[in-house]
């Protein structure tokens, strides 16, 4: 993550469209980086027109002779359903390379998206992820069967975890952080404990209880897994910024604000809650003159609330959402990363860091997770370490560690065994 892959990918597309190798190419990315992609274009392959695939009027774009075309997940997977200008399939349309960025967006086997992007004929096809697996081995699959789409044609799943590392081998290129050590300053990552506010911790403990006596009285699985990660999602809420608004982290954030404020120094805080606790963040930071960005904004929104945080040395704080913003996006006028609160996935938590520690980046960057102690956030800093292991063993290849059972790891976390709960909850 933020070593250069869109750059790398743009850089290769112009050798090979100079060796006649290609002539049409379609890109499919967040649509938060699709201008991102043009600019890279524009920049590292100077001569190949790159068109965005959007607007009202984009109809009829992805059979014309536009050779690299840019679109969203969401405006290709849409119109793959419609037919073409002359009534043909659109995964009929004949590509020399398709590339998909931040692939993991296809990670569901079963999903539209996934299928339909595989069936796409390519001569080519690239899948470009800085996190190509997030929880499990069986993310890697729909990545997999897209890269080959003749040995998977009729849309089987790869069960088989030693075939798939074998798989990985013969079609992966990886460029780690080590090996570009020497072109990036150092990295600390901090988990800070935070004692909880008192209206916080009334909150959490009520909310604590009532999580638990509605997973103990549940009578079917379903009841349970839609309980539990509901409570999960509040109590994580909580630890952040209370019903009433009042946040021990923020406060600790303020504090810490005054002093690099002082400095000049810029700040991203970053939430999965951008609908509740951001705008709390907004309000509490706003001598700082922050600015938010989310995935609910317009992207001429997004784009300005980036703009005025690079370009603006009076706005030093970026309140920004973990996934909205943990793509695509340069932020290394800053070196200051704080955590409201913690998401259930690693990789995505450093691609988010990875705004600010990317090549650009010239001085030490400071990475602070937020931990509220004696709260679920404990539980999950273990759940972000045992998947840390899983990554590496199935990216790397190195040795794995024994790991719980997922039931098991969720239910410790608000305190609670598989033999507290009613048998019936625990069929399938």
């Amino acid at each position: 993550m933020g070593l250069g892959k869109t750059v790398q990918a743009a850089v290769a597309m112009r050798q090979l469209f100079d060796a006649d190798a290609i002539r049409r190419v379609l890109v499919v990315c967040p649509v938060s980086i699709m201008r991102n992609w043009r600019k890279e274009i524009v920049r590292w392959a100077p001569g190949l027109p790159a068109v965005l695939y959007e607007g009202a009027h984009r109809y009829g774009m992805l059979e014309g002779n536009a050779r690299i075309l840019i679109g969203s997940y969401e405006t290709i997977t849409e119109d793959l359903r419609r037919p073409t200008c002359n009534g043909r399939a659109f995964c009929d349309i004949g590509l020399d390379l398709l590339v998909l960025d931040e692939a993991q967006r296809i990670k569901a086997p079963g999903s539209f998206r996934s299928r339909i992007l595989s069936r796409i004929l390519s001569a080519r096809r690239w899948a470009l992820s800085g996190t190509p697996l997030e929880n499990h081995p069986r993310d890697l699959n729909s990545i997999l069967r897209f890269l080959f789409p003749n040995e998977y044609a009729t849309g089987e799943s790869i069960n088989d975890l030693e075939l798939m590392l074998q798989l990985r081998t013969s079609c992966l290129m990886r460029r780690t952080k080590d090996e570009v050590e020497i072109q990036l300053p150092a990295r600390t990552v901090s988990y800070i404990p935070v004692q909880l506010c008192p209206d916080q911790a009334s909150e959490y403990e009520q909310t604590l209880a009532n999580v638990r006596s509605s997973l103990v009285g549940a009578r079917s699985k379903s009841a349970v897994s839609s309980g539990l990660l509901a409570g999960l999602q509040k109590l994580r809420r909580i630890t952040a910024v209370s019903g009433s608004g009042s946040s021990a982290k923020l406060d600790l954030i303020s504090d810490e604000l005054e002093v690099l404020a002082e400095l000049g120094e810029k700040t991203v805080v970053f939430s999965s809650y951008a609908n509740l606790a951001l705008p709390v963040a907004l309000d509490r930071l706003k001598r700082y003159r922050p600015v938010l960005f989310t995935g609910a904004m317009t992207q001429h929104d997004r784009e300005l609330a980036h703009r005025s945080f690079t370009e603006n040395p009076n706005c030093l704080v970026m309140c920004a959402s973990l996934r909205s913003a943990g793509v695509g996006l340069t932020w290394t006028v800053a070196r200051h990363v704080y955590h409201l609160d913690l998401w259930w996935n690693p990789q995505a938590i450093r691609q988010a860091e990875d705004r600010v520690h990317r090549i650009g980046q010239r001085q030490p960057v400071f990475l602070r997770r937020l931990v509220a102690e004696r709260t679920i956030d404990e539980g999950i800093v273990s759940l972000l370490e045992s998947k840390d292991d899983l990554f590496r063993f199935v990216i790397d290849g190195a040795a794995p560690t024994p790991r719980e059972q997922r039931l098991d790891s969720l239910l410790n976390l608000v305190g609670l065994r598989r033999q507290d709960l009613e048998e019936d909850a625990l069929q399938d």
